[in-house]
């Protein structure tokens, strides 16, 4: 279980919308992204430089962003793409428990980095926490499908 986030503190707006496609595609601003209901995740995420850092995570879990798009039951993974076209294709039992994190430790992550937005998940590789979301896609692929040919993980995560 995981504890609903206490938004007493100040509001940072977020600039960049994340678009959402399942049944039917919906774009959400960054106000409409704030209001939905946040969660804390505390995720230790292992860098490809070999660092590790556990920090806590808010923001809307993943799933709660498709309650207006839809989500296939026969839906097999997620492909989230950042702003700079940085794009990974997670297991969607892995990104069950992911959340799109706005603050990291209570501050803004836009406070303290280029990028407004992080895709976190207790089970998923550090340099596949996609940093910018822009999109965040379900896909029922194929057994044959080779999920890495969805990927883009040239750029910079």
């Amino acid at each position: 279980m995981h504890a609903q986030h206490d938004r007493s503190g100040p509001v940072i707006p977020l600039s960049e919308p994340i678009l959402v496609r399942g049944d039917s595609s919906v774009t959400l601003s960054g106000p409409e992204l704030r209001g939905l209901p946040a969660e804390d995740r505390t995720v230790t995420v292992a860098c490809a430089s070999g660092t590790r850092h556990t920090a806590t995570w808010t923001g809307v879990p993943v799933l709660d962003l498709f309650e207006a798009a839809g989500l296939d039951d026969e839906t097999t993974h997620l492909v989230v793409e950042s702003t700079d076209g940085y794009r990974v294709c997670i297991d969607v039992y892995a990104a069950l428990d992911a959340v799109v994190s706005y603050t990291r430790d209570g501050t803004p992550i836009g406070e303290e980095h280029d990028y407004e937005t992080r895709f976190i998940a207790p089970d998923v590789d550090g340099s596949r926490t996609v940093k910018g979301v822009r999109a965040v896609e379900a896909r029922a692929l194929d057994p044959a499908t080779d999920p890495e040919s969805l990927e883009d993980i040239f750029k910079k995560p």
